[in-house]
């Protein structure tokens, strides 16, 4: 093949390229503001081990630009004494408490501010809602915070 060509063919295998890449657009949960997460809530996780018909559902908001996360906790069949966020990891262990709110009907929501490793944390689902009970106060229901499938 005759220089010309070749070079012709190399310019044209470069605008398909170029027209390839200029075409990707990135997406998913790394640009979005708001990251969403949910944990669901039972005693099959708990540690030590309880055995409860409590069960109940957690559904998170994280603000990466405020680091702000907003929490709402739903729980039924158990009388928490309080309702926590742990960090554990490796996650099916127990954890140390990051924060405790005050358990008043069937529900807690709210806002709290994440540090940046606390953030590092929720990212790679290292936390867990914990709801300890008189019977159980190392937890009678517990739920990992996990992030949300994101859905193009």
């Amino acid at each position: 093949m005759k220089k010309p060509m070749k070079r012709f063919l190399l310019l044209i295998a470069g605008v398909v390229m170029l027209g390839f890449v200029s075409s990707c657009k990135e997406e998913g949960p790394h640009k979005d503001d708001i990251v969403k997460f949910s944990a669901v809530i039972n005693s099959s996780a708990t540690v030590p081990k309880a055995t409860s018909a409590g069960q109940g559902t957690g559904v998170f908001e994280y603000n990466k630009n405020t680091m702000e996360l907003k929490y709402n906790i739903n729980y039924q069949n158990v009388t928490p004494t309080s309702v926590n966020i742990h960090s554990a990891n490796p996650s099916w262990e127990a954890g140390p408490l990051l924060f405790t709110y005050p358990a008043t009907g069937n529900q807690v929501q709210g806002t709290q501010k994440l540090n940046t490793e606390q953030q590092t944390m929720l990212i790679l689902g290292m936390l867990y809602v914990n709801i300890p009970t008189k019977e159980n106060i190392y937890g009678e229901i517990r739920g990992q915070i996990i992030a949300d499938k994101f859905e193009e």
